[in-house]
């Protein structure tokens, strides 16, 4: 999943990665920022960033603004990429440890209590409104339940094999009667 923005400071967009950063650790393998392409119409157009703008991202204070808002924590990576000698900064969101991410302070386009996410109609972020979306988000924490459960078996030593119904126990109980 990718977002595009073009150059600006941290401070002119920091609002819309918030938000967006939010909605991608809810989704499955997370999702990407990318700042400096611009969107021309239909087109993307990879500019670069300029250089004043290039330096005001620090990465601990990304990591820092998009918290505040998040709980549990978003963990995210910024990268510095080089491409036909323009600059482009890289804001990798991973999805979700283990519950999904719920929004803790209200803020410009965020609200307390909601959860987010990126919408497949557009791309956008967008509020959890519906049971489809929220399944989906619903369904990504309960298969990584399952796989912590499944380690968890294994590190005891336990073996997960055929589930015997209660008519094959009552008949090996028997014994053959």
């Amino acid at each position: 999943m990718l977002e595009y923005k073009e150059s600006a400071t941290w401070e002119s967009i920091k609002r819309k990665v918030i938000r967006t950063a939010l909605g991608m650790a809810n989704c499955r393998d997370g999702g990407t920022v990318i700042i400096g392409v611009s969107e021309r119409g239909d087109r993307f157009v990879p500019e670069g960033m300029a250089e004043e703008h290039s330096i005001t991202y620090d990465s601990d204070q990304i990591q820092a603004a998009i918290n505040r808002h998040a709980d549990p924590y978003v963990r995210m990576e910024l990268r510095r990429v080089e491409m036909d000698g323009k600059t482009f900064l890289a804001i990798i969101v991973h999805e979700f440890d283990e519950v999904p991410v719920v929004c803790k302070k209200d803020g410009v386009d965020l609200r307390e209590g909601a959860v987010y996410t990126r919408s497949y109609r557009m791309p956008e972020t967008c509020e959890v409104k519906g049971q489809t979306e929220m399944r989906e988000i619903l369904d990504l924490a309960t298969d990584k339940a399952l796989r912590r459960f499944l380690r968890r078996v294994n590190a005891a030593g336990a073996r997960i094999g055929e589930i015997e119904s209660d008519a094959q126990r009552f008949e090996r109980q028997l014994g053959g009667l």
